[in-house]
């Protein structure tokens, strides 16, 4: 069997594994790799960087050689070899090597450096008492640090500080131990999770703790982004041969490490994997950390063991939707921002309508306030009746199908139109005949109106999904505790 037919059949090899992974995937770790010779029963492969070709290796290469000897009738063995720089590259590997410009399969969030606040401007200023804990930063002018005086080129929110943080019973703790962290980083409460549901200002507390930490520590480089951020950044680093920067930003270059919405690298095995070492990496150093997510840690599906245990190592707080006296005190202090006159009676109105979380608490004082401003009216507590539309009431919001869509897309870190798609990998279709489940079961919704919210699916595809659930509960604690906290998060 001459060569060309064999490269014909490494070809047919690939094309017979690639329906059974995610397209994704398949692109990602077994299409770089390219055949290079045959010599008897050796395959000589070549793998563009050795990152991938460890990946490779350890997952894929045994079903490549499975493939081809149901194909052949024939067992190969394989080694790999790492594509290697160009002479002209390696005499330039101490050399900067700049950003691409405008390449369209980097994001700006890929390309963006998130958070970094550089070494003091001159060695004899004054260092924070921990400043020794932390070794000199490497100075890679591909990474070249900002101005610690531009405090306007950090990609931390300037409106989110503790300073306009209302704290009430709900989130005291979280609050609390935040300050903490921000006035000791490293050495209380590492890492700090901060878990609740959306608009309940994890956020904000995320922010807060990088400007206080820049304040105090201005010689700290504090490094802030969201779990999907980081997830597209090590992306691109693997596919552009970059591992090792990405490697050394996340893991010696950063002395404090936000990281938003965690819950989104659950099941995205190679990146928990990253996020697991780097984790290790700062922790052992003495570097802060501080994560938040919408569940605490035991919930979150798809997560590592591991790492769900180095999740609890610290302070696990959570933070609650916010009372009466504390939704009274964020209308106040937003009213105020933002040159709004409320008067009490409108005030507590608004505060006891609204009390699902901050984020919809300031939508409807602006929605009030735009109201009145375009009709030249006073705010009053009939205004603010008639405007929202509603009276006050102890009973709960109707639940409704995108409502409960939106709850178990986060719980399991899909994206909603995976939910109505026709996707039938089990990351997408369990998710979807649990969220098609709890449609049925906690609104009034039949299941054809279910199947029409869900991409237009048949009334029968709700049906079987719905008996399939039931069933599989009976047998399968992971999913019975993965619906009763959906339940509880929907509030019912």
């Amino acid at each position: 069997m001459d060569g060309d037919t064999l490269t014909d059949l490494w070809s047919e090899a690939l094309r017979g594994i690639q329906p059974r992974l995610e397209a994704q995937t398949f692109d990602m770790w077994l299409r770089p790799i390219q055949l290079r010779s045959i010599e008897d029963d050796l395959l000589r492969l070549q793998a563009p960087n050795r990152f991938m070709k460890e990946w490779f290796e350890t997952h894929y290469l045994d079903t490549v050689l499975d493939e081809l000897q149901a194909q052949t009738e024939r067992r190969f063995r394989a080694e790999i070899e790492v594509h290697g720089p160009s002479p002209t590259a390696q005499a330039q590997r101490h050399e900067p090597e700049p950003e691409p410009v405008c390449d369209p399969s980097i994001s700006q969030s890929q390309k963006r450096v998130l958070g970094e606040i550089p070494p003091p401007q001159h060695p004899a200023q004054t260092t924070a008492p921990n400043a020794q804990a932390h070794p000199a930063r490497v100075q890679d002018r591909s990474y070249a640090p900002r101005s610690s005086e531009d405090q306007n080129h950090l990609s931390l929110y300037q409106r989110y500080r503790f300073d306009s943080f209302i704290k009430g019973d709900g989130n005291e703790l979280a609050a609390s131990a935040a300050m903490a962290v921000a006035d000791a980083p490293g050495t209380r409460f590492n890492p700090l999770f901060i878990y609740g549901g959306v608009g309940l200002g994890k956020t904000h507390l995320l922010h807060a703790v990088g400007h206080a930490i820049h304040q105090g520590n201005p010689e700290l480089r504090i490094v802030y982004l969201s779990a999907e951020q980081f997830m597209n950044e090590f992306v691109t680093a693997v596919r552009q041969n970059k591992f090792d920067r990405f490697r050394a930003r996340y893991r010696k270059e950063c002395d404090c490490l936000l990281i938003d919405d965690i819950q989104f690298i659950a099941g995205r095995e190679r990146t928990m994997d990253e996020f697991f070492h780097v984790f290790n990496s700062l922790y052992e150093a003495g570097k802060q950390i501080v994560v938040t997510s919408d569940r605490v840690p035991r919930d979150m599906s798809g997560m590592e063991d591991r790492l769900t245990s180095r999740l609890n190592w610290g302070l696990v707080a959570d933070v609650q939707a916010p009372d009466l006296e504390t939704r009274m005190a964020i209308l106040q202090q937003k009213a105020l921002g933002d040159s709004v006159t409320l008067p009490h009676d409108a005030l507590l109105v608004l505060a006891e309508m609204v009390r699902s979380n901050v984020r919809e608490l300031e939508g409807a004082l602006l929605r009030v306030s735009a109201f009145a401003s375009l009709r030249n009216v006073p705010i009053t507590a009939d205004f603010v009746r008639k405007v929202l539309g509603h009276a006050p009431s102890n009973e709960q919001p109707t639940l409704t199908v995108e409502a409960i869509q939106k709850v178990v897309a986060s719980y399991y870190s899909v994206r909603i139109a995976d939910l109505k798609g026709r996707r039938r990998h089990r990351n997408i279709s369990r998710p979807r005949m649990v969220a098609m489940y709890l449609s049925r079961q906690m609104t009034q919704a039949s299941f054809p109106e279910i199947g029409m919210r869900f991409g237009g699916k048949d009334h029968s595809t709700v049906i079987n999904a719905c008996k399939r659930i039931e069933d599989i509960q009976k047998g399968d604690a992971e999913l019975q505790a993965a619906v009763a906290s959906l339940r509880t998060q929907l509030g019912h």
